[in-house]
């Protein structure tokens, strides 16, 4: 499956930093080997093939960013300098979550937050740390990149940096499929 990725730039709220961020979003297929199985279903030791069966999503996520720093003069050039505080931020959502039946309950698919001190220019993957069953339907990833003040306070969400959703269909049959055939599973 592709991975789903967006760009965008924001200015944070005091109009010093311009932050530029990307987001992709790789679901990863995993799976299972097992012995391939002959025409009569015997199984024929030492070929392995992928259990399709067992296969499940393992979102990543990664998230790239640049912070340029204005020197306060309109029109001015930017520079990129110094240490900053990023906090980094994914949701994943079902489709019933999303679409307000328990949206802001604690119970999400999969959450993670995480502050950084990096220098202006970052890339970073972090898994997501869940299994999701192939095929269960449509999810929402909620994603944001934002700058925090040097108080420790984060600035407002949207004002902060970057943000953005992406939408993803958990159906696999497609990818099974392709790997059945590549793999000549059942032949």
């Amino acid at each position: 499956m592709p991975e789903l990725k967006q760009s965008k730039s924001e200015w944070t709220s005091n109009d010093w930093y311009k932050v530029c961020g990307e987001f992709t979003f790789r679901p990863r297929l995993r799976y299972q080997m097992m012995n391939k199985k002959d025409h009569s279903g015997r199984p024929i030791w030492g070929v392995e093939v992928p259990d399709l069966n067992s296969a499940r999503w393992e979102p990543e996520f990664e998230f790239a960013y640049d912070i340029w720093t204005s020197n306060g003069v309109s029109g001015a050039a930017l520079t990129q300098r110094g240490q900053h505080s990023v906090w980094l931020f994914a949701t994943i959502y079902s489709e019933y979550q999303w679409s307000g039946g328990g949206r802001y309950e604690t119970a999400r698919v999969a959450k993670i937050g995480t502050k950084r001190c990096c220098k202006p220019s970052h890339r970073e993957t972090i898994s997501a740390d869940r299994r999701i069953e192939c095929d269960s339907g449509k999810y929402y990833v909620e994603w944001s990149i934002s700058r925090l003040a040097d108080d420790g306070t984060a600035d407002r969400q949207g004002d902060g940096g970057p943000q953005g959703v992406i939408e993803w269909d958990s159906d696999a049959a497609q990818i099974k499929r392709e790997i059945a055939i590549n793999q000549n599973i059942y032949g």
